[in-house]
């Protein structure tokens, strides 16, 4: 997914509208499909077919969190201070729905990691993430799309987007194959949520200036996908835990109080990170 990707690989994520200039970018057949066709399908599969179309349609409009970080490397932050999702918390995910969430986090981190040029900690999180790919039941597709290349990959970053980009699609696509749109929605909103935790610790600080302005259009970009993201969670509502569902409603209604970039102050910064840490702290117990 582009990250869908992230998610997958990449799923999804940042989703930062502002990265609309990339140059990869989500291809599902069918996006064009007309809604009222797709409610007229029967659900024989037992996979909503109105939630798959939503789920697609929401993904192949959203960048991926792999566009964010080269945002926030062009813009010359520092970013030594972002804390990630420790590895070790791989060990508390105890169901599926959690380990699907939790790829999702640390696929994000992984990539990110990359995007530093911290290898050590590269390769941690994709040991991690190979592992609950395996836990997922779909470590072929991960071998295939990442461990084969990852060392010849990682070494060039025009190389890793490809690879990241190419096996958030794969594991997207993988998914709705083996009819798991759940787990596949369940790894998107943890990429998705990891990416904005990461685009919001970096701007704690920083006001709004010519170099910090990508990434808070970024942020406000999420106005429109956390209400996106929302509408998707909708269709599978019965799947989703609903203390979950209710903090992705929250936040869905704090993104939509900002009226322009210009209004997000660090105020606005500091409670929204807290309440993505807090959903993140939901998805991974």
């Amino acid at each position: 997914m582009k990250i869908r990707h992230f998610a997958i690989l990449f799923v999804g994520v940042f989703l930062l509208a502002s990265c609309g200039d990339s140059e990869e970018k989500h291809d599902h057949s069918g996006d064009d499909t007309a809604l009222d066709e797709v409610t007229e399908q029967p659900a024989e599969s037992g996979v909503n077919p109105l939630a798959d179309f939503k789920f697609h349609t929401m993904i192949a409009n959203l960048p991926s969190p792999l566009e964010t970080f080269h945002i926030i490397e062009q813009v010359n932050l520092y970013t030594d201070e972002i804390k990630l999702t420790p590895t070790s918390g791989v060990h508390d995910l105890s169901t599926a729905m959690a380990r699907a969430y939790g790829y999702g986090v640390f696929m994000t981190d992984m990539g990110f990691m990359a995007y530093e040029h911290q290898n050590q900690k590269t390769l941690d999180y994709f040991n991690v993430c190979r592992g609950l790919s395996n836990e997922l039941g779909a470590g072929e597709v991960f071998d295939r799309t990442i461990t084969t290349n990852f060392e010849e990959n990682t070494t060039s970053q025009e190389k890793f987007v490809k690879m990241m980009d190419h096996a958030f699609n794969e594991m997207d696509q993988y998914m709705v194959d083996n009819e798991r749109f759940v787990n596949a929605t369940e790894i998107f909103l943890g990429s998705w949520v990891e990416s904005q935790v990461i685009a919001a610790g970096i701007l704690q600080g920083r006001e709004l200036n010519d170099d910090t302005r990508p990434v808070y259009e970024g942020i406000f970009s999420q106005k429109r996908h956390a209400s996106d993201l929302i509408n998707v969670l909708g269709e599978i509502d019965s799947e989703i835990s609903p203390d979950v569902y209710e903090a992705v409603e929250e936040l869905m209604m704090f993104y939509a109080g900002f009226s322009d970039v210009e209004s997000i102050s660090q105020d606005d910064l500091s409670e929204l990170e807290n309440k993505l840490s807090r959903l993140k702290g939901l998805l991974l117990a």
